[in-house]
């Protein structure tokens, strides 16, 4: 007895139970028809003949394994529960990614948008631009309607015919209901923007709005005006977005506006400043030149005194055109200079210049060589013109050179050009060679206004020429300009003097 009870008995074959595997649980199928079911109603079974055949160690065994397999079903249910809250968080966390990654994308294209706005602003340079730049800006924003409103007194006058004005009033009162608000913009629906932003049918056109005055920075409690951001969709703008990088863009806008309104506040007092200077100088140049005259009329003065009084003249009415060519260099820059051209002599103008300011240069054994193909070497220009050109020019070498240097001018042609080259020893400094021609460039030089060799190129360029510069490959330095030969001149051949 005490054997029978150690060991398993055989069960028939009729009595064996179903083998079953833990890949054989299958999750996602209902118990019902789940194998573990019908191992469960087996094993009921198996128990319930263990006990009718009075075989308490089967029956015991039996309800032991059903016991086990009830814990592996309760197990599978809450594996199988774990595994569904699992999958919702997987895909909450899918969904919040993409909606991340949504507004990386996003503020990265938001980020780029601004980078090409404010490049756009910084291209201003002329206030007739100005409604061209809104709609450029409109179109890379995507948005509906931008519109720029300044003060009418202190930008009206310069700015485009029918560029939308305000008075001071209107804008502080409109800046105002903006502020009033707690914040230093409106963002919101367009039916609710400030009173006088947009018209009843803009109102109902556009979905929100972004309103922003704009403070002048040069007097306290004044306003140059307001921007406004327009679009028909309602939640472009909303109350509670971030508006910091479009109030920034707002200002650097206002900025640029302001910025070339001085300029041209500046340009205007200039011209009136060289205007008045103009008449200032040229009645009293006037009275200094009838010296001259008088002295060239008396019989006592010596030929060489005679010579020096005409050079005097020479140089005052040289002096007196110089006056007047102030007004020319404007017209030059606004594109409105108008050129008579006449032959003139390259060569006889060198000397003439070389005459009347090599004085200082000679006393400094500082020479000026000219080198020409042709004596007279003709060309056509402005006499006046050529003149101040080539003296800027030739006056930049001779200060560039050291005690005992040589300046060269070297004339020759070009086919259908007339050419001049001033070279000297020395390199022109490298913070500059890049803007050698450019207004007010200078470097290094005591006094020095940066205007000559952009005038030069002025110059140049009203005669329908050209001007370049070569330095810093251990030559020294060559200006070179271009000018149009006479028409009358039969020689086009290339021709240099050495």
């Amino acid at each position: 007895m005490r054997a029978w009870r150690s060991r398993l008995i055989p069960l028939a074959p009729e009595m064996q139970p179903p083998l079953f595997t833990i890949r054989s649980l299958g999750y996602g199928t209902s118990m019902n028809s789940h194998p573990l079911s019908a191992l469960l109603g087996q094993l009921e079974s198996l128990e319930r003949s263990a006990r009718e055949q009075r075989v308490p160690l089967l029956a015991g065994q039996a309800e032991a394994l059903r016991q086990s397999v009830l814990e592996l079903v309760a197990e599978r249910a809450a594996v199988e529960e774990a595994a569904q809250a699992a999958a919702v968080r997987c895909e909450r966390l899918r969904k919040g990614f993409e909606e991340n990654r949504r507004r990386y994308e996003d503020t990265l294209r938001s980020f780029d948008r601004f980078r090409q706005g404010f490049e756009l602003v910084e291209s201003l340079r002329e206030l007739r631009d100005l409604p061209d730049l809104l709609d450029r800006l409109r179109a890379l924003f995507k948005v509906g309607l931008i519109r720029l409103v300044m003060d009418g007194a202190e930008y009206g006058p310069y700015l485009p015919p029918g560029f939308p004005v305000l008075p001071q009033d209107q804008l502080a009162a409109l800046a105002g209901q903006v502020l009033s608000g707690g914040s230093g913009s409106y963002l919101g629906p367009a039916s609710e923007a400030p009173e006088g932003v947009l018209t009843r049918p803009e109102a109902k056109r556009w979905g929100s709005c972004f309103v922003y005055p704009l403070e002048d920075r040069f007097h306290e409690g004044m306003w140059a005006g307001y921007i406004l951001f327009a679009d028909a969709n309602p939640a472009r703008y909303r109350p509670e977005m971030a508006s910091d990088y479009m109030e920034h863009f707002s200002e650097d806008l206002a900025s640029a506006v302001v910025d070339v309104t001085d300029r041209r506040k500046a340009e205007e007092l200039r011209e009136d400043v060289e205007r008045i200077t103009r008449h200032d100088l040229k009645s009293p140049l006037s009275a200094i030149l009838t010296l001259p005259q008088f002295l060239l009329e008396s019989k006592n003065l010596t030929d060489r005194e005679r010579e020096m009084v005409r050079l005097m003249l020479e140089s005052g009415r040289r002096m007196q055109s110089m006056i007047t060519l102030s007004l020319s260099l404007y017209q030059m820059e606004r594109g409105a200079y108008e050129l008579t051209p006449d032959v003139l002599d390259l060569a006889g103008l060198v000397r003439s210049i070389w005459g009347e300011s090599g004085g200082p240069y000679r006393s400094a054994r500082m020479d000026l060589v000219i080198r020409s193909s042709e004596d007279p070497f003709p060309a056509m220009g402005e006499e006046l013109l050529c003149y101040t050109m080539l003296a800027n020019l030739i006056k930049n070498a001779l200060e560039a050179s050291s005690p005992g240097d040589s300046v060269e001018v070297r004339l020759g042609r070009e086919p259908g050009w007339a050419v001049l080259e001033v070279a000297n020893a020395g390199d022109v400094p490298e913070d500059i060679r890049e803007r050698f021609f450019d207004k007010y460039a200078t470097s290094g030089k005591h006094g020095g206004t940066g205007l000559g060799t952009y005038t030069a190129r002025l110059i140049a360029e009203v005669h329908g020429g050209k001007v370049e510069m070569e330095t810093g490959k251990g030559d020294g330095t060559v200006v070179r300009v271009r000018l149009p030969h006479p028409v009358t001149h039969a020689s086009c051949a290339t021709g240099w003097s050495g």
